[in-house]
Parts: structure tokens; sequence; C-alpha cells
């Protein structure tokens, strides 16, 4: 007999089995649609850039943006599968895919926790149950979670450690069991140690568990203490640079107007409704204003609604918070994402009590007003790329023009993940220093532990300066016009390459006491006496002029074989653009290097000649005697040594 009356429950329980089991077998298929088939994105590249790096410098740059550091601390781990597309992203297919299940114990456990007095013990199971399977599927369509589970950033990860954490200290209030608590503890840190914003799940999370059980306070005390303490070195070393940089960018006024429209824009973009327009949000807050309709003529408990709202709240004030400091992103919403499909699960499973043609109907609703997004957002991935992205451009350019011994240096990882993507053995190292947003670091450091011991190694540097010299990038740019020797510069879009030989030693002094013009003076000239084919000479002049100057001269340095052929050169307006000749002030003296690259065909004997022209009439400046240049040195060629 016994046997008999457990068949329905076996029979609810395989069904409830089967629903999970399909809901995760629908994300894992949405998930892997297209998935290698999007280009990179610039936070993709970031992304593969700073994984890249060691794990030490992986921490340093971490603690001056505004991310955390353990998703790159795993895709490090991750990448030595592969660099394509495909392999990049699958980790965050992986944890998005696990944010299903996870949905569904935190659905469960949740609606356990709120469940109405007034429900029977089978109701209640019943209840529970569909609270758990409705987050789990409308989490598998979740065009949000959707979204961020194809990109290689932390995205899907931190919404999958959101749940967990929740979930688990559901069940450490619950059961009182210590190794929940415990599991909380460590599931919540990691968390923190993958974005910022979802200190504040974790903060609604304990408020209802305290709101919940108030005497298990000292467990939860002890937890928040253990998470504190667990996260105290991270703090300690990256919050202060953080909080600085909030409150340098961050004024303290945050009106009415403000708040309106981060308000706005945070609904908006917590609901995903791009593409889909306002009708996706209007459908969202019908569903909810339904539910909560049923569950007050139910005389339902609506206790359990402080944990969504909470959690929902918070992020969104934190965002707005943090968009005066950086930018409003829906990205940063991703952690108050799961929180949202709770509700509505919560919604569905009251329809579905109701009448189960009105949950069917709701999901209808819901499904349509999110479709465009579905289909012509989520995908394309407008929001991250924007306009026309080659990622492989500035790596295949950087392929025709440098070699295996060169060492090509960044000012934003992006571009140098996006690299790292596509370099091969045969393609020369890079390096980086940052000066562009997210992260700016101090020039010095960047100079002493890379940038100088580079030079010491490699005869050809590149920098690779995205927005060119402007902002934090000019201090960078200076350095290297003034300690290495220009040899080439070439702007593309809105990167420009620069290429740099590295100092000889050794270099010839001579003091020519020339005069250009009638009043530009070359004073002195050091100069790579001695060289071989296929390396550098380097040459460093210095000018002054005696008068103002109203044209913006170019220098010319060229090397002349003793027939007169011309063999290298480089012309370039003084300081490699940074000196124009119209901005220098009479007895100013202007030091101005410049790099020439030897052929292998070089001939034994080479004629070191300088001067200037306008660029604009190609007129070169005449000295006293009617030239229109100046033989400074000779620098003997030998061949290149086996």
């Amino acid at each position: 007999m016994a046997n008999t009356m457990d068949k329905p429950k076996e029979g609810v329980k395989f069904a409830a089995r089967a629903c999970l089991s399909a809901c995760i077998l629908v994300a894992f298929a949405l998930r892997m649609v297209s998935l290698g088939q999007q280009p990179l994105s610039w936070d993709e590249g970031w992304s593969i850039g700073l994984s890249s790096l060691g794990w030490g410098a992986i921490n340093r740059v971490t603690a001056l943006d505004v991310h955390p550091p353990l998703y790159y601390d795993l895709l490090k781990l991750w990448l030595g599968l592969g660099r394509n597309e495909l392999l990049l992203r699958f980790l965050s297919v992986v944890a998005g895919t696990l944010t299903i299940p996870l949905a569904y114990v935190t659905g469960r456990a949740w609606a356990r926790s709120a469940q109405s007095p007034a429900l029977g013990s089978g109701d209640a199971s019943q209840h529970e149950e569909a609270v758990g399977l409705w987050a789990a599927g409308i989490t598998a369509i979740s065009p949000f979670l959707l979204y961020y589970a194809q990109v290689a950033r932390m995205y899907a990860l931190c919404a999958a450690l959101a749940l967990l954490a929740t979930y688990l200290l559901l069940r450490a209030s619950e059961t009182g069991k210590a190794g929940f608590y415990l599991a909380f503890i460590l599931s919540a840190t990691a968390a923190l140690y993958t974005f910022y914003y979802t200190a504040l799940v974790i903060a609604a999370a304990c408020l209802y568990a305290l709101v919940l059980r108030p005497r298990r306070w000292p467990a939860l005390l002890a937890s928040g203490t253990s998470i504190a303490a667990l996260y105290a070195p991270w703090s300690l070393y990256a919050i202060p640079p953080l909080l600085s940089r909030v409150g340098s960018r961050t004024s303290m006024a945050f009106g009415v107007a403000d708040a309106l429209r981060f308000l706005k824009d945070g609904v908006f973009g917590l609901v995903f409704a791009y593409d889909a327009g306002w009708v996706a949000v209007y459908v969202v807050l019908a569903l909810l204003a339904l539910g909560l309709a049923l569950a007050r003529r139910r005389r339902e408990s609506l206790h359990g609604l402080l944990l969504p709202t909470l959690a929902i709240v918070l992020t969104l004030l934190a965002v707005s918070v943090g968009a005066k400091a950086h930018m409003f992103a829906a990205r940063y919403l991703i952690p108050a994402s799961p929180f949202l499909a709770l509700l509505i699960a919560w919604t569905l499973a009251l329809c579905w009590r109701r009448a189960r043609w009105l949950a069917v109907l709701g999901l209808l609703a819901l499904v349509a007003s999110s479709l465009p997004t579905l289909t012509r957002y989520v995908y394309a991935k407008p929001y991250e790329v924007s306009g026309a992205f080659d990622p492989q451009a500035d790596y295949r350019y950087l392929r025709d023009k440098t070699r295996a011994d060169d060492v090509v240096f960044f000012n934003v990882l992006s571009l140098a993940g996006l690299y790292e993507r596509f370099r091969t053995p045969a393609d020369p190292a890079w390096s980086y220093v940052l000066r562009w947003d997210p992260v700016i670091e101090p020039l010095e450091t960047a100079l002493a532990e890379r940038v100088q011991p580079a030079a010491s190694q490699h005869r050809r540097l590149w920098l690779v300066l995205y927005k060119g010299s402007v902002a934090a990038n000019l201090p960078l740019k200076e350095w290297f016009d003034l300690n290495l020797f220009p040899a080439f510069g070439q702007w593309r879009e809105d990167t420009l390459y620069l290429q740099y030989l590295s100092p000889t030693p050794d270099m010839a002094q001579a003091q020519p006491g020339l005069t250009f013009g009638g009043r530009i003076h070359l004073q002195s000239a050091a100069f790579t006496s001695q060289a071989q084919v296929d390396d550098r000479v380097t040459v460093r002049l210095v000018w002054s002029a005696s008068a103002g100057i109203p044209q913006s001269l170019k220098v010319f340095v060229h090397l002349y074989a003793s027939d007169g052929r011309l063999v290298t050169q480089h012309d370039a307006v003084p300081v490699n653009e940074l000196r124009p000749t119209t901005g220098w002030q009479p007895g100013e003296a202007i030091t101005d290097n410049h790099g020439l690259w030897l052929p292998l065909d070089a001939p034994g004997v080479l004629h070191l000649v300088v001067g200037l022209y306008d660029p604009q009439t190609n007129r070169r400046l005449l000295l006293s005697d009617g030239s229109d240049h100046a033989e400074i040195g000779v620098v003997q060629v030998a061949p290149r040594a086996q």
C-alpha cells in the first residue's frame, strides 16, 4: 500500500527533474548559438590582455580598475585550453548554464522561507517546486543573463556566485548547520572578489536572513565577520585607490533629477529591454502587479518579497552612485538580474495555482515582449561592438611591420589582448604602459619595471598609443621621444603606431655650428659612427633659434652612399611631432632624436646629412654658403656578425 501511495510523489519528482533538465539543456543551447562567430569586443580584449599577465600584475592592475581579480585569475588558467573566440567565451557559458540549477534551488529555498502558513504541506511543497522551476525557466531565457553568458567577462560568473551565496545563506538560516554557513562565507567572498556590486546582493540576503530568523544573528554576525576578514587583504590593497577614484569624479550633489534619470535607466537596463523598448518593461511590471493582486486576494504572505526587492533596490542605488564617478552601464546591474527572475517566477507560480492558462498567458506575454531583444540584440552584441570593428586589424598591421625580436608596448590592455589573441611565435612579444581608461598606472613605475629593461634588450621597440598623445599618453610619448630614437610613425583610425630604436653605445660627437635660414642653429650632434647592416643608427641633434619661426618645419636626417644613393632616412617635426618650430622660444635648446635602420645591403661607408624643410612647399632652408643640407659625419658599416 505504501509503495502505491508513493508513486504519485515519485512521478511529480520525475516530472520536476525532467523540467529542470530541459531548462538546463535549453539554456546551454541558447548560450552556444553563434558563440564563436561574433568578433572579439574591446572589453573582451581587456580580459585577454589582463589575464595574459603574471599573477602579481593581474592584482596590481585590477587594484586600479573597477573590477576585482578573481575572474581574470580563472581566465588565466582557462587560456591554457586555447584562445579562439569560442573557447574564450565558453567559461562564461559554463557559469551561465550553472545559473539555471542555482536559480532552481534558490527559488525553492526562498519560496520555502516565505511560504504562507495558510498553505497545507502539499500545497506548500507544490508552490515551492513551482517557484523553483519557473525561476530556472525564466533564468534560462533571460535576455540579460543570456547576453552576458556569451561574453568573455565576469558577469555570468558574478550572477552564478550571487545566487549560490543567497541559496547557501537561506539553507544556513533554515537548518542552522555550520556547513552551510561555511559554504556561504566562501561563495560570498568569491562573489566579492569577482564583482564589487555583488556586495549589495549579499547585504540584501543577510538583511533578509536577519528578518527571517533574528535568533540566528550570532551565526550571521560570525559569517559577516569571516567574509570581511577574508576580503580584508584585497580591501586594504584596492579599495583606497578605488574610493579615491570615485571621490575625485563624483559630485556630492545628487538631486531628484539624477535619481529619476538613473531609476529610469536602471529599470530599463535591468529588464534588458534593448531593441524591445518600454513594452518589455511594462509587461514585467504588469506581471509583478498581477502577482501582488493574486497574493493579496489569497492572503499570501508578502514578507518573502523583501529579499529580491532589497537586492534590486540596493543594486540600483549603488550603480546610480557609481555612474556619477564612471558611467551608467546596464551590465553593472547583473547581480540583481536573477532576483528579478525570482520575482517573475513567484508571480507565474501564483498564476499557475490560480489558473494554469493565466501562467501560460503571462509566460507568452513575457517571451513575446522580449523576443526583439532575443532575436535582434542578444546575438548581435551591439552593446559590446559599436560600429565597424575588426579586432584583427591591429595585429595584421603589426605583423607586417614588426620583426620577431621587436617588442610592442600598448597603452591599453584591450589592444594588447586583441593582439595576443592572434599572435604567433613568429610575432614579437608585447608589454604595456597603461595610460588610458579604465587604468592609468604610475608612469615612473612602468618605465623602470618594463620599458627601460626592454630598451636594453631589444633594438626596436613599438609604442601603440590608442588616441595618440592626448591626456595621460603625452608624458609617455615624451619619455619615448627624449630617451629613445623615433624611426617611424603612422596613424590608423584612432591609434598611433610608433617605432623607436634603442640607444647605441659610444656615439660620436660633433659641433657643427651651422645656421639654417638665418635663425635656426644646429648647436651639437651625436650619432652612431660604427654600425652593422640590419641594425640601427641613432642621431641626437640639439637645435636653437635666434628668433621666432613662423612656419612648422620638418627635420630630415638622411644616410647616403658615397655614390649619392639615399640608403635610409627619417623625417619628422622636431621631437617626433611634439615640438613644432612655431613654438620655439629664442635661445631655447631643443633636443631632437632620430633613428635610422640600416638595410642588409647598406654599403661600408655612409654619409650622415641633416637639414630642415617646409612640408607645405618642400623647400629646404639654406645655410650661409647656399647649400640646403649639412653633412655632419660618416658612419662606418660592418657586415652583420654571425
